[in-house]
């Protein structure tokens, strides 16, 4: 089971066949556009086979103001609760500012943080705040901090994912299964499972 992130540099996605995710990336957001933006996401987010929003999130190395990252960023959040999808989060040296946003708006909805391959202690306070965490590409580097940091994320809080990256899945799954000694297949149903429980209360969304 997958989620494709249907936005792109040239536009939208068709939505008709597949599971999507709808959302507005910090490197895609044209501040003289953000209402009209806002306003086609929102209707783009009804659709049955968005299951959920994002990727948005906080990026400090892009050339973008943070307080408009930040409110955008909580429009989404705000929009996700609305429709009771979770969220995708793209965060690069933001993390303590994700936090507190998640610590002030304690929105109901699940937040996932995709593509993590960051420190410890960062990793550490992500799942103490009950983010679920995303790995990726970086788990094929045995020292990558993905690598390192997988055996401290509780299994129900885990997701693995290609992101753009040119591999398989299977490939990630195999990495993921020897660095936290378990079977792919008993990974696989976890993963499974943390699917079912994020995107629906209706476990029968497969």
């Amino acid at each position: 089971m997958s989620i494709i992130n249907a936005q792109t540099a040239s536009g939208w996605l068709d939505l008709s066949e597949g599971n999507f995710s709808v959302g507005l990336h910090p490197w895609y957001i044209k501040q003289e556009n953000i209402d009209k933006d806002f306003e086609e996401l929102a209707q783009l987010a009804k659709h049955p086979n968005v299951l959920a929003i994002g990727e948005c999130g906080l990026d400090r190395l892009i050339d973008l103001n943070m307080n408009i990252q930040e409110e955008v960023f909580i429009r989404q959040i705000h929009l996700a609760e609305t429709l009771q999808k979770p969220v995708i989060i793209h965060c690069v040296k933001a993390f303590s500012e994700l936090i507190a946003l998640k610590k002030r708006l304690k929105p109901k909805v699940p937040l996932i943080v995709h593509g993590f391959n960051n420190n410890p202690q960062i990793c550490a306070q992500l799942v103490q705040h009950q983010f679920y965490i995303s790995l990726g590409s970086a788990l094929l580097n045995s020292q990558s901090n993905a690598s390192k940091n997988i055996s401290s994320i509780p299994i129900q809080q885990l997701f693995l994912e290609t992101d753009d990256k040119i591999c398989f899945i299977s490939t990630i799954f195999a990495h993921a299964s020897t660095y936290l000694t378990q079977p792919v297949e008993v990974l696989q149903e976890q993963i499974l499972q943390n699917f079912k429980k994020v995107v629906s209360a209706d476990s029968s969304v497969v």
